[in-house]
C-alpha cells in the first residue's frame, strides 16, 4: 500500500491516514472499489505510523493551506492532486464514492473487516520503519547474500550419488548418499570468503556471525559462528592454493570475491568445557529461525576420532524445505507429521527411533505470556532449558541435537575410543549430520566388500550391520589372529536402506 513514484504524478486523489485507523482502512477500501470500476482514476495512499501522523498532517495543512482542522486531527484526510480539499473519510465516501462514482453499499465503519485491514496496515508500516532504522529483515539479507554468493561462485552444493526414500514406522525418511568419507582430520581451522557472511545475530550485541555454508545441504544453509572465535583476515597471495580455504571458486580466477576471509576455528567441545552450547547460542539460533524458518542442528563430540571439517563443529540452520520431494510436497521436513502428532500427544520419544533419544515441546517457563513466546530470547531460553534437561538425563557426553521454534530433540552418542576395534568403523561410517533427527540421513557410499562379494551377508551371525571380522567369525580374544581381525571392519551395504539403523549405529546404549 506504499505509494510508488510513478503513481504519485498520476494520482487523482491523495488519501492520508494513520495505519491503525479503521476509518483510513474504509477510505482505502472504497478507493479500491473506484479503481476497479474506473481504471482512469488513480489514488495515492499516504499511510503513516501513528507516531509520525501528527507531524505529517500538520505539514500537509501548511503546504496546501487547509483550514478548519485542529492540531489533534486524527484523519483520514483526502484531497486532489491539484491541492483541492475533499475532506475527512466520511466526506470522501459521501462526495466522491457515492455521489460522484456511484459506489453503493459500502460496509459501515464498525465492520470487523476494517479493523482487520487496519491491523494489517499497522504491521506493514512497522516493518517499513524497522527496515528504515535497522536495514532489511534477516530473511531479505539472507536471500540477497545467497544470490550474490551463487553468482560469485562461492557456493557449491553438496553432491549426492543417490537420494532414497524409505518408509519407517509409517514415516517417510530420506537417505542421501554422498561420496566416501575422508577419514580422520587434524584441521583445526578454515577460511571462508567474507562474501558468504550474511550478518550479525544474537541480540543487540550481535554475539554470532551468520554465514552461508559453502557446501550446503539446503538452499541458504547457514553456519552460526561465535564472534569471539572468528577473525577477519585478508586473503594472502598463497590462499589460492590453500587447502584450508573453502568457498573459493573465484580464488583460482584471481582472488576472492571480497579480498577478505573469515578464519573459523573448530568449536573445541571435546577439549574446552566452556565451548558447550550456552544461552547465547540458542538465542542467536532462534533469531535466525524466526527470520528464515527451518531447523537448527549441532553435533558435539567429546571422544572418537574427529572426521568433521571445522564448520561442522558449529551450530547450523537449514531453512525449510529440508527434503528432496520438490515444491509440491506440503511437508517442511520428512518427519513433520510424526513430530506434530508427538507434540499433540505430549510424547517424549519418537517411535521411528528405536534407540535412546529425547523429544519434547519447548519448555517455556511458567508464567511466560503467549505473546512473548515468539521472541528470540524467550525461545532461546526454552531451547537451552530443553538442552540442559536432556543432558541431565543422558550425561554431558557426545550428542546430536536438532530443534525448531516448537520442539527439541537429542540423540546421545557413544563414540568408540580412537585406535579401538570399532575406531575404523567410526571413520568409515561416522554418525550422520544431525539433520537426520528430522528425517534426512546423510551417509557415505559403501562399496560391497567381503563377505558380501562372495554372496554372504554381514551380520548373519551377530545381527550387527557394523561389525569386524573378529566378531563375524567368532575369533576369540587373545588368539594370534584376533588383533588383526578386530581391525578389519565389515559394514553391510544394505544399511543404506535402513535409516533408523544408520542413525542408531553410534547411539548411546
Amino acid at each position: 500500500r506504499e505509494p510508488t513514484s510513478g503513481r504519485r504524478t498520476m494520482a487523482s486523489y491523495v488519501i492520508a491516514g494513520k495505519a491503525d485507523d479503521p476509518a483510513f482502512a474504509r477510505a482505502e477500501f472504497a478507493a479500491k472499489q473506484i479503481e476497479a470500476a474506473c481504471p482512469n482514476v488513480y489514488f495515492q495512499y499516504e499511510m503513516k505510523h501513528p507516531d509520525a501522523w501528527k507531524d505529517f498532517i500538520l505539514s500537509v495543512f501548511r503546504q496546501y493551506d487547509f483550514h478548519g482542522f485542529n492540531d489533534e486531527f486524527g484523519g483520514p484526510l483526502v484531497w486532489t492532486h491539484e491541492g483541492e480539499l475533499v475532506g475527512n473519510g466520511a466526506e470522501f465516501v459521501q462526495k466522491i464514492c457515492i455521489e460522484k462514482f456511484g459506489i453503493q453499499d459500502l460496509p459501515s465503519l464498525t465492520d470487523p473487516l476494517f479493523r482487520a485491514i487496519a491491523a494489517d496496515n499497522l504491521k506493514t508500516v512497522r516493518l517499513a520503519r524497522h527496515r528504515q532504522e535497522h536495514g532489511p529483515a534477516f530473511a531479505e539479507k539472507c536471500e540477497a547474500a545467497c544470490v550474490r554468493a551463487q553468482e560469485a561462485g562461492l557456493i557449491e552444493p553438496e553432491m549426492f550419488a543417490e537420494k532414497r526414500r524409505t518408509l519407517t514406522c509409517g514415516a517417510s525418511v530420506e537417505v542421501w548418499i554422498a561420496g566416501a568419507v575422508q577419514g580422520a582430520t587434524t584441521r583445526d581451522r578454515v577460511k571462508i570468503d567474507l562474501g558468504l557472511q550474511v550478518g550479525n545475530v544474537g541480540g543487540d550485541e550481535g554475539t554470532h556471525i551468520a554465514a552461508l555454508h559453502p557446501r550446503p545441504l539446503a538452499r541458504k544453509h547457514l553456519v552460526l559462528l561465535p564472534k569471539r572465535l572468528v577473525r577477519e583476515e585478508p586473503f594472502s597471495p598463497d590462499d589460492s592454493s590453500n587447502p584450508e580455504l573453502v568457498g573459493q571458486p573465484l580464488v583460482a580466477a584471481g582472488g576472492s570475491e571480497t579480498g577478505r576471509a573469515l578464519e573459523v576455528p573448530i568449536r573445541d567441545f571435546r577439549g574446552e568445557p566452556k565451548e558447550d552450547l550456552g544461552l547465547m547460542d540458542f538465542t542467536a539460533a532462534m533469531e535466525v529461525l524466526n527470520g528464515v524458518g527451518g531447523v537448527a542442528t549441532w553435533m558435539g563430540l567429546r571422544a572418537g576420532a574427529e572426521f568433521r571439517q571445522p564448520l561442522e563443529t558449529h551450530l547450523q540452520v537449514l531453512p525449510y524445505p529440508v527434503h528432496s520431494q520438490g515444491e509440491d510436497c506440503p511437508l517442511r521436513y520428512p518427519l513433520e507429521l510424526l513430530f506434530e502428532t508427538a507434540l499433540r500427544d505430549g510424547a517424549q520419544q519418537l517411535k521411528v527411533f528405536p534407540f535412546k533419544h529425547s523429544f519434547a515441546a519447548l519448555p517455556f517457563r511458567e508464567g511466560t505470556p503467549e505473546e512473548k513466546r515468539k521472541q528470540p530470547h524467550v525461545l532461546g531460553q526454552a531451547a537451552f532449558d530443553a538442552y540442559e534437561a536432556a543432558k541431565a538425563t543422558f550425561g554431558e557426553g557426545s550428542c546430536s541435537i536438532a530443534f525448531t521454534t516448537s520442539w527439541f530433540a537429542m540423540l546421545p552418542l557413544e563414540p568408540p575410543a580412537e585406535g579401538s576395534a570399532l575406531g575404523e568403523a567410526w571413520l568409515q561410517l561416522p554418525p550422520p549430520h544431525p539433520v537426520a533427527l528430522c528425517g534426512i540421513v546423510v551417509a557415505p557410499s559403501l562399496p560391497r566388500g567381503f563377505p558380501e562379494t562372495a554372496g554372504l551377508e554381514v551380520g548373519s551371525s551377530t545381527g550387527k550391520l557394523v561389525s569386524t571380522r573378529a566378531l563375524e567369525e567368532g575369533i576369540p580374544e587373545g588368539s594370534l589372529e584376533f588383533e588383526a581381525a578386530s581391525r578389519e571392519v565389515r559394514i553391510a551395504a544394505r544399511i543404506l536402506g535402513c535409516p533408523a539403523e544408520l542413525l542408531g549405529v553410534w547411539a548411546k546404549a
